[in-house]
């Protein structure tokens, strides 16, 4: 389905989930910078990658803004990859390899993030009128 997008947003920039997804990566990656890579191997790459993911979803997403539920599809994505690092968060803090109150915080971070994509898919779903995206 094709539909005008027609937010106030001009630029990839202006929008506030994909900001906050980026410094919520950097912050991650500096979190988790002290643990060993060695240690493991997998589990390092896959935080990074889910990680990386939410604000790369977020603009894959926003350059199909024009096919709205194209866009959903990939704010849904994001947000998904935005609950796969919490859980990896939560692994790392239970093998104890990442402080507990940074991990806390990251966590919350996240929690937020998740909420703030769902809360502009929902947006978008009753602007467009959409009641499903697939």
């Amino acid at each position: 389905m094709f539909l005008v997008f027609n937010l106030n947003i001009v630029n990839i920039k202006d929008l506030k989930i994909y900001n906050s997804a980026i410094e919520l990566e950097k912050e991650l990656y500096k979190a988790i910078s002290d643990i060993p890579y060695a240690w493991d191997v997998e589990q390092i790459k896959q935080i990074r990658r889910s990680s990386s993911s939410i604000s790369a979803n977020i603009i894959e997403g926003w350059n199909r803004r024009f096919y709205i539920k194209d866009f959903l599809r990939f704010l849904y994505i994001a947000m998904g990859s935005s609950d796969e690092t919490q859980h990896h968060l939560r692994i790392l803090n239970l093998k104890e390899k990442i402080n507990e109150t940074i991990c806390n915080k990251l966590l919350n971070n996240y929690k937020s993030l998740s909420i703030k994509i769902l809360n502009f898919i929902n947006y978008l779903r009753k602007k467009y009128n959409i009641n499903n995206v697939i």
